[in-house]
This record gives C-alpha cells, structure tokens and sequence, in this order.
C-alpha cells in the first residue's frame, strides 16, 4: 500500500545512543537543578539550596544526593502522610558545610509548592522534592481498565496562565465535540496539566491533574520550563492508570476540527516538522550543549517540538527526563538562552530524543494549520492559534497592528473574550480564519456561564478605523 502523501518518513540509519551532555552542560546543571533516577523512581535537586521544614530523620555519612533522595522516597513510602518525606536536604561542600558535610536531613514540607529555603552561592547544600499529587489535584480522566485502547491515544494538554485557562475550555469543548461525534476515532481520554501548581476553577468540568512548578527560581522566568517538569510528575503518578498505549501532548491554543489520527508508523512517534526549528544551522551551538556530533547526525536531530505530538507511553517516559535536563541547559547558557528564546523547550526536545535514541519520526506535514499563513482548511485536523490575524476592511490579509479587524489571543491575557466575536470583513477567502472565530463562538455559546466567567469582557476584533487599509 502507498504511503499517504502527508506522511514525511524520517528513517535513522545509525544505532541509538544515550550519549552524555557535553562537560560544560554537566556543569551548568550541577549548579543548577536537574533530575537523576534511582530504583524508586525520579529524584529532582537544586544546587545551593537548603529548604526548611519539619525534620523528620538525619543521617550521616550519605556519599551522594542520590542516596539522600532514595532515602526519603524509602521514607516516604513506609510512612503514611501527613508526616512522611516528600523534601530532603544534603550537604556535599565540606568547606561551607564543615561538620555537616555528607549529611541528609529528610523533611516535610507543608507546601511544596512554596518550599521555605536558603540559597545562594555560600549554601553549601542541594535540596530536592519528593513529587507526589497534593490530595484532590487530580482529577484526571484514567478511562476504563478493561478497554481494549487499540490505536487510541490519551490527550495530554498542558496549560498554564490565565489565557490558557479559557483555551483549554474551549479546546476542551471541541474535544468532546469530536469524542462525541466520532466514537470510532484515535482519540481517547482526555487530561489537562495544570503546571501551575495550584487548582482553577475548571478542576470540576476538565479533567486535570496539578503537577508542582519548579521550584523559586528555576524557571528565570520562562513559564514553559515547567512543562517537562510537569510532564514528568503525570508519568510516574497518573500515566499507569490509563488505557490508552499511545500519547498525544498537546496546548490550549490547539483547536480540534476533525478527529486527529494516529499517524503514527509502528513505534516511531508523529509530529509536526516546525520550519523555524534549524538544528543543522545552529549545529555549533548544539554540539556545546551536547558534545561532538558529526554533520551527517543531524539530520536525525529533528526540526521538532513536544507538541502536537503523538508517541508511545514507553518513548514518552524515556524522553521527558532528558527534556527537562536538556531545557535547563539551555536556559542557563546564556548563547542559547538568546539564541532560541521562546522556543529554547522544543530544541530541547528534539535534543533530548537524539540523545534517548528515538531518532525515527513520522512528520506530518497537514497535522496543524497555522492562521493566517494558511489559510485553506484541506484535511487537517488541529488549527493552532498562535499568530495574530490582521485583515484590511476588504478581507485581505495585512501586517498592520492597526488593521480594522484582528484576532490576538494576546488581547484577552486577563478576561476571555465574550461570546459572538465579531466574524472577519466580508470578501474574506481565509477559510481558517473564518473557521477560528466560528470554533470559538460555537464553544462560548455553548459553554454554560461564560457570561459570567467572561464579565466586563470586550470584543476587540472589530476596530473599524477610517485610517486603516
């Protein structure tokens, strides 16, 4: 049988290697924060840190902090909440620690969330969290245990902030649109990752799990460093309770239009190839993060991201620690925190995959649409909304911040949008832009108390100015 013409087969010709991040990388995470397993499952430490608490137990002579975390786990799992482990704290500097050097305090934090701590360069200990859900945080959609999951994969949307909080319900509703009209499909359950570390006010009507947030500090700032961390907590506390083989990540601000198949052929995962995604062309830069790589490697290194993304549950938990570690680096590298900004999370994954050996992708090309430089709907499945769309009085697309009419989720960062936002110009021929005001006017008609969630809301897509083209 033919391969279908969207299918972009990426095939590796060379054997998977665990290779390690390059010595200067090392570095930046053991001054950092960075995660490591034990047999018990993932530890986490952050450097120069000592958080407070209660003391539970103290122990002398502890090698490493891997040892020190292994011990709370242990500690954690033969004592019954609310007085067992979850934080510990080591000192492995003898200089700044003196007689406390080699000692592992294991504690309990009541808000792990907002561990009281000392940092700075002259705190000779490394502290870390033992992630376990907070009572009540999640509420996750786990399917049913007897259900024969086939081809299905688990919806995985990751969300933080307020915009993202109105995306991820009407996201939501057109999930359950495609759910319900198409019972046959890929599409299985359905969770949200609140990354945030605190509930909201749509705990009761999606399905959601509440990872922690990095600790103070960790993120610099950019929120999205949160999202492997939290990733990582759904798969050791809520991945094992699905059905569903196979995972699809996804964002609030990807709206479905049609059942998403899995394109996935056999184990190699599918996803979408982002033209602004260059490792080869910053292949200088990767091989400081990573060690050498020869040219003919990177073609292997994908021009990924995590999301829409659609991999096996197995593949998912190999990646996301690498990930995590990875995206670190790359914030705290100051050439490649500038280097890649915003977008520094999917180099990381792509990173992250060559150096775990999943160097087979499927990328499929018509998996999303990106309003308002597509503007035909073909067959794609998700429309993602993450550029403005500015047209002129006549329909016609223009690069004008003052454009008559536009669309920018960015506008309602701090209320949602109201119901019936005003529809494109007529002689519009954008037929994706047509479809995102017409999906989101759908689900705030239909979505009860949205006039009350979206008060003193103002539509701002109408901006009818007599100078503007």
């Amino acid at each position: 049988m033919e391969k279908p013409d969207y299918l972009v087969d990426a095939t590796s010709t060379i054997e998977p290697q665990r290779g390690p991040l390059s010595k200067e990388s090392r570095e930046l995470l053991e001054d950092n924060f960075f995660v490591f397993e034990t047999a018990l499952g993932w530890c986490n430490s952050y450097q120069r840190t000592k958080y407070g608490g209660t003391e539970i137990n103290t122990m002398s002579d502890v090698k490493d902090v891997g040892k020190c975390c292994k011990a709370c786990q242990e500690s954690h799992l033969a004592a019954d909440p609310p007085v067992s482990c979850n934080a510990w704290t080591w000192c492995g500097d003898q200089e700044t620690c003196g007689s406390d050097y080699l000692r592992c305090i294991l504690k309990h934090i009541q808000d792990s969330n907002k561990p009281a701590a000392a940092s700075g360069s002259d705190i000779g200990w490394s502290s870390g969290l033992i992630n376990h859900a907070k009572e009540n945080s999640s509420k996750a959609d786990t399917g049913k245990k007897s259900e024969d999951s086939g081809r299905k994969y688990h919806v995985l949307l990751t969300a933080a902030g307020f915009n993202q909080q109105w995306l991820a319900r009407i996201a939501y509703y057109h999930y359950c649109k495609m759910k319900e009209e198409h019972p046959n499909s890929d599409m299985g359950g359905f969770t949200r990752l609140l990354h945030t570390g605190e509930p909201d006010i749509w705990m009761d009507v999606i399905p959601t799990f509440v990872a922690l947030a990095l600790p103070p500090g960790v993120d610099k700032g950019y929120i999205v460093l949160n999202r492997p961390y939290g990733i990582l907590q759904w798969i050791e506390q809520e991945m094992h309770k699905i059905p569903e083989k196979y995972v699809l990540i996804s964002e609030p601000d990807h709206l479905f239009v049609r059942p998403l198949p899995n394109f996935m052929v056999g184990n190699k995962p599918a996803t979408y190839p982002f033209w602004y995604i260059q490792p080869y062309e910053n292949r200088a830069l990767i091989r400081k993060i990573v060690g050498p790589i020869p040219d003919e490697d990177f073609e292997h290194i994908h021009k990924i991201g995590s999301s829409p993304l659609i991999l096996s549950k197995g593949d998912l938990a190999k990646i996301v620690p690498s990930w995590l570690n990875v995206s670190v680096v790359l914030k705290n590298n100051p050439e490649s925190d500038q280097t890649f900004g915003w977008i520094q999370e999917m180099y990381a994954w792509s990173i992250a995959s060559f150096l775990e050996g999943i160097h087979d992708y499927v990328l499929v090309k018509d998996m999303i649409l990106h309003p308002p430089f597509d503007s035909k709907l073909g067959n794609s499945p998700i429309i993602h909304l993450t550029y403005g769309m500015t047209l002129a009085k006549n329909g016609k697309f223009v690069r004008n911040d003052k454009a008559p009419w536009i669309f920018n989720k960015r506008d309602y960062s701090s209320v949602p949008p109201p119901r019936n936002l005003t529809p494109p110009p007529n002689g519009t021929t954008n037929e994706v832009v047509i479809r995102v005001i017409k999906l989101i006017n759908e689900a705030t008609s239909n979505i009860p108390g949205w006039d009350e969630y979206a008060q003193n809301s103002v539509d701002r897509c109408c901006r009818f100015d007599e100078s503007a083209q």
